[in-house]
C-alpha cells in the first residue's frame, strides 16, 4: 500500500474555482467543433492559480506552465481552421510544450489522467506533425532551388516538388480539420481541462518549486548527455542520424523544463533554456538535410525511371550533404559551451 511519504500517492487538492468540476457541467449537451475549444479558453482563463513562488509547492509551478501553453493551444484552433500559414506550427509547439513539462514533472501528478493526456498530446501532436512537415519541407527546397543558376535547374524540378508538397500539405490539413471536429479532441480538451482546473496531486507536489524544478533540469540535462555520447559513439551513419534525432528531441525537453523552472529560478534557467534551444535548432538543421536527401532522392529515382533529367535532384542532393555536415560540426561547437545547471 502506498504510503503518505511516497511521491505516487495521490493528494486530493481543493477544488480551483472554474474547474473539471464546472467543466463538465458547462460541456453538456456536448459542444462542436470550435466551440469547445471557445469554451474551455474561457474556462481555464478565469482560473486563478497566484504566481508560483521558489518556496511554494511545486505543483503550482507545473499547473501554472500547463494553463499558460493549453491557453495558447486553444487560441490557435480557430486559426489552424482559417489554414493561417503559422498556426499549425504554433499549436503543435504548445502540444508538445505541455506533454513534455507533464513528463519532466510526471512525479507530481497522479499518474492517470495524467499518462494518458501525455499519450493523447503525442498524438495530436503528430497529426499537427503531417502539415507542418510538408510547409517545412517545401519552403526550404523552394528557397534551395532558388539560390541555383537557372541553367542548372532542369526540368520542371520547383513545379514538381511545389505541386507534390503542396498536395500533401493540402490533405494533412484537411485531415488536422477533420480532427478538430472529432470526439478524441474534445475529449482531449476536457481532460487537459481536468488537469489543470481540478488536478490530483501527490505528495511531490508539496516540494519546493525551485528545488523540484533544478533536481528536473539536472536530470533532463543528464539525458541529453547521454544521448549525445550515444550519437558520438555510433558506429554507422543511420545510427548516428537516429541518434542525434534523439538528442534534438531530449534537448527541446531540457529547453521546456528550463521554461517551467524560470518563474522560480531566474539564475541559469534562461541561460540554460537559451543554450538547449540552440543545440535544438542546430540538430533541427541536421534532421531536415537528412529528410531532403531521402526526399530528393525518391524524386530523383522517380525522375530517372521516368525518362527526365535528374541532374538537378543529386545536385540538391549533394547540397543538402554540406548543409548537414556543416549543421553537425556546429553543434560540436555548441554543445562544447553548453551551459551547466545552477
Amino acid at each position: 500500500m502506498p504510503t503518505p511519504q511516497d511521491p505516487e500517492t495521490p493528494l486530493h487538492t481543493p477544488r480551483l474555482s472554474g474547474g473539471a468540476d464546472s467543466a463538465v457541467a458547462a460541456a453538456e449537451p456536448r459542444p462542436e467543433g470550435g466551440l469547445a475549444a471557445q469554451q474551455a479558453a474561457v474556462r481555464v482563463g478565469a482560473l486563478s492559480l497566484g504566481p508560483p513562488q521558489p518556496e511554494g509547492p511545486a505543483g503550482l509551478l507545473l499547473l501554472a506552465y500547463l494553463r499558460n501553453q493549453f491557453l495558447a493551444m486553444l487560441a490557435e484552433d480557430p486559426r489552424v481552421r482559417a489554414d493561417h500559414a503559422d498556426a499549425v506550427h504554433k499549436m503543435r509547439v504548445s502540444t508538445r510544450r505541455m506533454r513534455s513539462a507533464l513528463s519532466s514533472y510526471r512525479k507530481v501528478l497522479a499518474p492517470e489522467p495524467a499518462r494518458e493526456v501525455r499519450t493523447e498530446l503525442k498524438w495530436f501532436a503528430g497529426v499537427l506533425g503531417a502539415a507542418r512537415d510538408a510547409q517545412v519541407l517545401r519552403a526550404r527546397l523552394q528557397a534551395l532551388v532558388g539560390t541555383q543558376p537557372a541553367e542548372l535547374v532542369m526540368g520542371t524540378v520547383q513545379q514538381r516538388i511545389d505541386e507534390e508538397l503542396l498536395g500533401d500539405y493540402r490533405m494533412a490539413h484537411a485531415e488536422v480539420a477533420r480532427v478538430l471536429d472529432g470526439d478524441r479532441y474534445r475529449r482531449l480538451l476536457e481532460r487537459l481541462e481536468s488537469v489543470i482546473g481540478s488536478p490530483e496531486f501527490t505528495a511531490a507536489a508539496e516540494a519546493p518549486a525551485a528545488q523540484t524544478a533544478g533536481r528536473m533540469l539536472r536530470r533532463d540535462r543528464k539525458r541529453l548527455h547521454r544521448q549525445v555520447r550515444d550519437a558520438r559513439e555510433a558506429r554507422s551513419e543511420d545510427h548516428r542520424s537516429e541518434s542525434l534525432h534523439d538528442a534534438r528531441k531530449d534537448a527541446k525537453r531540457l529547453r521546456y523544463a528550463a521554461e517551467v523552472a524560470q518563474p522560480v529560478r531566474a539564475s541559469g534557467s534562461a541561460e540554460l533554456a537559451a543554450g538547449a534551444e540552440h543545440v535544438q535548432k542546430i540538430l533541427g538543421e541536421y534532421q531536415d538535410s537528412v529528410v531532403s536527401r531521402d526526399y530528393l532522392r525518391r524524386l530523383g529515382a522517380a525522375a530517372a525511371g521516368a525518362g527526365y533529367n535528374g541532374f538537378t535532384y543529386g545536385r540538391l542532393h549533394a547540397l543538402e550533404e554540406e548543409r548537414g555536415e556543416s549543421a553537425r560540426k556546429r553543434f560540436r561547437k555548441a554543445w562544447a559551451d553548453f551551459p551547466r545547471v545552477v
